[in-house]
């Protein structure tokens, strides 16, 4: 009943990763692994692939760098997607989807997941918000991407869209599909799965962030069921705020000026506060000069 699709770095899934699945999905499935041990996909490309392959009516993508903790997951999953208009479902995402590049939790970030590493370099920790949240799902704009399952039939409505390369990206655009397409999208709380990666913020992520929210600019703001008149109020904020964290983290990953006054001016046309253009020169050379002085003349 449940098709797993997975884009892997490796020629075959660790014993451990299949094993894992085996005792604790609950249902009938299939792993389908997509080998991208020679870097031949975009993980657009490898999940688009994984579902061309698949025959079964619930789908869920998945990182391979996980481990499922709850028994009959795959059973929840599948009551959860039964309900209707239940778009994708994951285990962090976030209310807002804003005019210009921004993470999922730029509003309210709503996190299941028990967060580690391989290497053990931090300690495991259990991230549940909001704090002591009690139902079983929240609805949500935007998704992370560790894990995402849907209906097949939504899936044939939505796609992963392989005008974007690398592997950045993908679930917000496919979020704000089935977002756009009338569907709900939720966090669950009543799985835990624990994540041995926390993720990598480089260039390649902020170019494909900007990619994506330039194609969805004509539909953004995105706001989620649960965000308040008075939240409402102080998007216009958040999103100058956003604009000069993305001017931040541009000139920390080695973006030329040039570019990062590009794609600034871009947005702040976009939210009609050409003022804050004035401030972006000096704010990229002040951050150069005290975080990453090597890109301080690029």
């Amino acid at each position: 009943m449940l098709s797993i699709i997975v884009c892997s770095r490796n020629k075959m899934l660790s014993t451990a990763f299949i094993d894992n699945i085996k005792n604790t999905v609950g249902v009938d499935y299939e792993i389908i692994s997509i080998d991208n041990s020679a870097n031949q996909y975009s993980i657009f490309s490898a999940y688009n692939t994984g579902f061309a392959k698949s025959k079964f009516p619930y789908v869920c993508f998945v990182h391979e760098d996980v481990l499922f903790h709850t028994q009959n997951w795959g059973e929840i999953v599948i009551q959860h997607l039964q309900s209707p208009g239940t778009g994708i479902l994951g285990l962090a995402g976030g209310d807002l989807a804003t005019r210009v590049p921004a993470s999922w939790s730029t509003l309210m970030s709503c996190v299941n997941i028990i967060q580690s590493d391989r290497n053990r370099r931090k300690e495991s920790k259990q991230i549940i918000h909001p704090e002591n949240f009690k139902d079983s799902k929240r609805s949500v704009i935007l998704l992370d991407g560790v894990l995402m399952c849907m209906t097949s039939e939504l899936m044939k409505k939505i796609h992963f869209d392989e005008q974007f390369n690398g592997f950045h990206g993908y679930d917000f655009d496919i979020s704000i599909q089935s977002t756009l397409a009338g569907y709900t999208n939720y966090v669950l709380y009543d799985i835990k799965l624990e994540h041995f990666s926390r993720g990598k913020t480089d260039d390649v992520y902020y170019r494909n962030l900007i990619s994506v929210f330039k194609k969805w600019e004509n539909s953004l703001p995105l706001i989620g069921k649960n965000v308040t008149e008075d939240q409402r109020s102080h998007i216009p904020d958040i999103e100058k705020k956003r604009l000069l964290k993305l001017v931040s983290k541009m000139a920390r990953k080695g973006f030329s000026t040039k570019e990062i006054i590009a794609e600034s001016t871009y947005f702040a046309n976009i939210i009609n506060d050409t003022e804050i253009i004035h401030k972006i020169k000096s704010r990229i050379f002040f951050i150069r000069l005290f975080n990453c002085p090597i890109y301080i003349f690029k």
